[in-house]
């Protein structure tokens, strides 16, 4: 669920979690609650502070979209890490904090696809397209050409704040002496192929609380929510039916379009 903090000149919208519907049912950040957002809080400066390991490609899409159009100055924060879907996002403010221990990562778009040959090229032709288009975005926000984002995606590449600073992906560092910030449920971690030593990988309900508050120092909020504590549940210590990481495109099935 999206989170705003509406107070003195500027105002904080909250992005934690997963982008888009949520597999577990909880704490969904849909594109169409943050353009209301933002609709009704332009032109006031806005923060945008992120803690996602991504989600459905077109809700990431549709939320770029709207800080894009936003009538007034957006910042965003990275506080813990901006992967995949969640990366673009960031990219779109008209600036990038990270804080020392942040992560962003960028990868190929990827889906589960079920089908006879035809579907399945049909399948492979829309992810081609979906990572030329996120291509794009992260090429015209970087200091990188499109031939040097797509080789990073396709390498799934995990970039340390100053790693990208120098990219061209974040404008300033933030300094601070917490180790861990970006953390990661091992379900999840399974499907990463890269994963850095200083990005905390951890069994069911996370065990680190890292979220920042509205300090300027960057200390962590007591007890606050973790983005793996809202998009990952503890179902018991079964396997779950299926995993939703990254980006994903949309299968049809009798002429709709379904998740």
């Amino acid at each position: 669920m999206l989170k705003i903090k509406n107070e003195g000149e500027r105002a904080t919208v909250y992005l934690y979690g997963e982008i888009g519907e949520s597999f577990w049912g909880e704490d969904d950040n849909r594109a169409k609650d943050f353009a209301k957002l933002l609709e009704e809080l332009e032109p006031k400066p806005l923060d945008i502070r992120i803690d996602s390991c991504g989600g459905d490609v077109y809700e990431g899409f549709a939320m770029a979209s709207a800080i894009m159009r936003y009538k007034g100055d957006t910042h965003a924060y990275i506080d813990g890490i901006a992967a995949s879907a969640a990366s673009y996002i960031a990219l779109m403010a008209d600036s990038v904090s990270m804080y020392s221990y942040s992560m962003l990562m960028i990868h190929n778009a990827w889906t589960i696809a079920v089908g006879n040959s035809e579907e399945i090229r049909e399948t492979a032709d829309k992810l081609d397209a979906l990572d030329g288009t996120i291509a794009g975005i992260i090429a015209a926000r970087s200091n990188l050409d499109i031939d040097e984002v797509r080789e990073a995606m396709a390498a799934e590449s995990w970039y340390s704040a100053e790693a990208a600073r120098d990219a061209g992906m974040a404008d300033d560092i933030i300094e601070t002496e917490v180790k861990y910030a970006a953390s990661i449920d091992r379900r999840i971690a399974d499907h990463f192929r890269r994963i850095p030593d200083n990005v905390a990988v951890v069994d069911g309900p996370l065990a680190i609380r890292h979220d920042l508050g509205e300090g300027d120092e960057g200390e962590p909020e007591e007890n606050a929510p973790s983005h793996a504590d809202s998009t990952i549940s503890d179902n018991g210590g079964s396997a779950p039916v299926a995993i939703l990481l990254g980006n994903r495109i949309y299968r049809k099935e009798n002429g709709n379009e379904n998740k």
